[in-house]
């Protein structure tokens, strides 16, 4: 027996022309209902929820100014059970909106939602909800009707776009840093956020509310260039890219010196990734800053608000702003916090944020010792004796959940001689490439791109590069913390030789081996922390392993 029913209304110009019967005119008029307005002729949509389906039908009718006519709907789907309250119909109205996002690169729908800024709901029978009410539906019901393409809810629960919706549900911290920057748009705000907690999320939500609560109000929102197109996408699904274009730092400042444009707000994802002037970056990252200046106070220049969501162990190049300018370039902020770890669940004992706080002392990046040590012992976590473990980590765990993605990861420790771009290699095809690791017997290339690396076929048989992963979530991750570091007198640092990014390694004349210590170990923050379901971690020097175990607790 289903744990739902379904009305499918025909609309013309807006009137319902089904032949009803009673019961179903009951429920529209007295049940709290979930409903999908949608015209898959011009790919429209909308998802709602009420507790009288033909009261808000008036409504949405009688709106003076719409986001989008509804009278140009032509069907209308109304889901009821005996299960639904106001809470269940709130939830599964954003289940729907975001699976539905997940997949807007394929359907082309366009959403006419508004954004509510939704809290997340907690209720007694939301997983009965979850596997009786929204599977059954989106396999069933939405698939068949053309309103989604992928039925498979774990191909797309892994999609950028699931995860960075700007319909997610808000935590209430996320949902009270949200109202704090709307009050007083014209402030500055650092929002200090680590790793998993939620700051793209927070991105894709206050530049959405903000569009939506005021129309006329210009908006520039900067991200990382592997990220980007993702964002775009994003917006577009909302009808939303007109006023909301997603650039990279420098675009961003490029564009509005050519057109002497001014923005009212910035909101800056990835803050920790803004540039300062380095002779030795890549020209395209270093054309818009002269001798001494950085990103932060270009922006400052052209735009009254500022909104930097920030991890001050995230900087993994010297191009990058130190965090020691940026505490002093932001003195004057207002400071907020964002702590809550969504990538790293935890059993009960112990939480993400234990996780993340023990990686940072294991490090030595902190001498924060308030964590559960517990964590490390859990079969979340394990160190790994040998290359070929970490490789058969990932490997056995693909098989064994073919849904979820896991791929192994490194520090920039090897070389990259299979770079396409190179001139002995113009031309090859990628199998006649040569190797990048070679150990254990077994041949290993780098990854092949840096952008959407993750969703790429050949990624699995690859191991990425801090470049290719930085802003996205793995299940399980398989970690190589490469002969780049060592120990000296009990303090790991690096070792220069061993460290083949070419982009970030200081200049000669500027070398400090401890600024680039702190790069690399900021790299191995990053990669510890992209596992959500497991983490496997192979160490080559056995000295930095030594360490971290004591450190750690093991």
């Amino acid at each position: 027996m289903t744990s739902y029913r379904v009305i499918n209304l025909r609309l013309v110009d807006g009137r319902i022309v089904n032949q009803l019967e009673e019961y179903q005119k009951y429920v529209l008029i007295n049940n709290p209902v979930t409903y999908i307005y949608y015209n898959l002729k011009n790919r429209k949509i909308y998802v709602g929820e009420t507790n009288s389906f033909n009261s808000r039908h008036s409504q949405h009718l009688g709106e003076t100014n719409p986001k989008f006519n509804y009278q140009e709907f032509t069907n209308c789907l109304v889901i009821y059970s005996n299960l639904f309250n106001k809470s269940v119909i709130l939830d599964l109205e954003s289940l729907i909106l975001n699976y539905m996002i997940a997949e807007a690169d394929s359907t082309r729908f366009v959403f006419a939602n508004g954004n509510n800024g939704q809290t997340e709901l907690i209720y007694k029978n939301k997983e009965e909800i979850l596997t009786e009410v929204f599977y059954k539906l989106w396999t069933n019901e939405l698939h068949v009707l053309g309103l989604v393409n992928n039925p498979n809810i774990n191909e797309l629960r892994e999609s950028l776009l699931f995860k960075y919706s700007p319909f997610k549900q808000l935590s209430p911290k996320q949902k009270e840093i949200v109202d704090e920057i709307e009050k007083n748009i014209t402030k500055k705000y650092l929002v200090e956020a680590p790793a998993g907690s939620g700051k793209s999320v927070l991105f894709t939500n206050l530049a959405f509310s903000l569009a939506e609560r005021n129309p006329n109000l210009k908006i520039g929102l900067i991200t990382t260039g592997n990220l980007t197109k993702q964002f775009n996408l994003i917006f577009k699904s909302i009808g939303l890219n007109e006023r909301l274009k997603v650039k990279t730092g420098s675009q961003l400042i490029l564009d509005a010196k050519k057109n002497d444009k001014k923005f009212d707000i910035i909101i800056v994802d990835e803050a920790h990734k803004l540039k300062q002037h380095y002779r030795k970056g890549h020209p395209n990252a270093r054309r818009h800053l002269k001798e001494g200046e950085e990103e932060l106070t270009l922006l400052e220049g052209i735009t009254d608000g500022l909104v930097l969501l920030y991890d001050p162990y995230q900087g993994i190049k010297p191009q990058n702003i130190r965090p020691s300018k940026i505490r002093n370039l932001t003195k004057e902020y207002k400071k907020l916090m964002l702590v809550q770890q969504f990538r790293i669940g935890g059993n009960g004992d112990f939480s993400g944020e234990d996780f993340l706080k023990g990686i940072l002392y294991g490090l030595q990046l902190s001498d924060n010792k308030n964590f559960n040590t517990k964590v490390f012992k859990d079969d979340y976590f394990k160190i790994v004796d040998t290359f070929k473990e970490v490789i058969d980590y990932i490997n056995i765990h693909s098989h064994a959940y073919p849904k979820t993605t896991n791929r192994v990861i490194a520090g920039y420790c090897r070389e990259w001689i299979s770079n396409t771009s190179k001139k002995e290699n113009k031309g090859k095809k990628l199998e006649e490439l040569p190797y990048d690791w070679n150990i254990d017997g077994i041949n290993k290339r780098w990854n092949s791109t840096y952008e959407d690396w993750v969703k790429k076929i050949n990624s699995e048989n690859e191991i990425g590069s801090i470049h290719a992963i930085q802003g996205y979530d793995l299940n399980y991750s398989g970690v190589i913390i490469g002969n780049d570091i060592t120990v000296n007198d009990g303090r790991i640092i690096a070792v220069s030789e061993n460290y083949k990014d070419i982009g970030g390694t200081p200049l000669k004349e500027e070398f400090s081996l401890s600024e680039l210590t702190e790069y690399i170990l900021n790299i191995y923050y990053v990669l510890l922390s992209r596992g959500m379901d497991g983490c496997a971690v192979y160490f080559e020097d056995k000295n930095v392993e030594k360490i971290f175990r004591e450190r750690v607790g093991l």
